[in-house]
């Protein structure tokens, strides 16, 4: 497991089109997770085609027209590699959102540091804590105030006003780098929630981070990979479906959802397998900050 000294906290602000998500500014910090300070913190609109249409304008305020001078654009993205350069690890409030993105881009496709996600990855929140996970609420469960948002640099400094007040920085760090267990038992089963797992709803399963506990049910290790099963029950049985987290497909008429295929000898009835290729997630991917 790798020590993290330093991080590259960032965000980005999208136009908002699902079918094609346009980075319209990006927000660094270069954080020192040993010391639980901030050592340089950095920010700019990226040029982007000038027909691009910006639908979050409401929230960011952002014209597409002002993306068209980069003056400063090649400077600070000089400065975001520097950075990268000087980080162990990247970190982002919905990885799953702001990755791709950030990957895809001109200036970031060589990236190759492992990332870490505070929304899935970290145990910031207690296990009792049943609230919404989004940044804002993460901030305010740490007493930051939020007066400025919808801005990439803005909801880095939260982030960043939040790892200041984190006991133990570096324990969270290490927790975030443990690997993910899946529960294989009923959905309706509440112990999961006092035991600290969660359902997690791209992955359709009951999941937490591996600290080498023992349960009183199986678990596994989380799957790359899901298919959609059915449930072979009869209407009698119905409900232990349901228990076990399959949905009712009223146009199929079957009970169906995503498994992992080392969970199946481990339910209570027969499945089968409804298409050959994995399924990543039932799920869009949203913003959450």
């Amino acid at each position: 497991m790798k020590q993290i000294n330093n991080c590259l906290i960032i965000d980005t602000e999208t136009n908002g089109d699902k079918e094609q998500q346009t980075i319209l500014e990006v927000g660094a910090i270069l954080y020192s997770v040993k010391h639980q300070t901030t050592l340089s913190c950095m920010s700019t609109l990226v040029y982007v085609d000038p027909d691009t249409k910006n639908n979050t304008f409401l929230l960011n305020k952002i014209p597409i027209e002002m993306t068209q001078d980069t003056v400063m654009e090649t400077y600070l993205i000089d400065s975001l590699q520097v950075a990268y350069q000087l980080s162990d690890v990247v970190v982002a409030h919905n990885k799953d959102f702001d990755q791709p993105l950030v990957l895809n881009s001109d200036w970031a496709g060589f990236w190759e540091k492992p990332w870490l996600c505070t929304y899935k990855d970290f145990e910031l929140f207690p296990d009792a804590y049943v609230g919404k996970r989004d940044l804002f609420s993460l901030a305010q469960f740490y007493g930051v105030g939020i007066n400025i948002s919808h801005r990439a640099i803005n909801d880095c400094l939260l982030l960043a006003e939040v790892f200041n007040r984190v006991p133990n920085l570096q324990e969270q760090f290490r927790i975030a780098q443990l690997p993910i267990i899946e529960a294989v038992c009923p959905q309706s089963d509440e112990s999961l929630k006092l035991k600290g797992f969660q359902w997690d709803y791209q992955l359709q399963g009951w999941v937490k981070k591996d600290h080498q506990e023992t349960f009183d049910f199986p678990v596994i290790k989380k799957p790359e990979n899901r298919h959609l099963f059915r449930a072979l029950v009869n209407y009698d049985n119905r409900q232990i479906a349901k228990d076990w987290g399959f949905s009712w497909n009223g146009k199929r008429k079957a009970w169906e959802r995503l498994l992992s295929p080392e969970a199946i000898d481990l339910l209570p009835f027969p499945v089968v397998q409804m298409e050959k290729e994995p399924i990543d997630s039932l799920l869009t991917t949203e913003n959450l900050s």
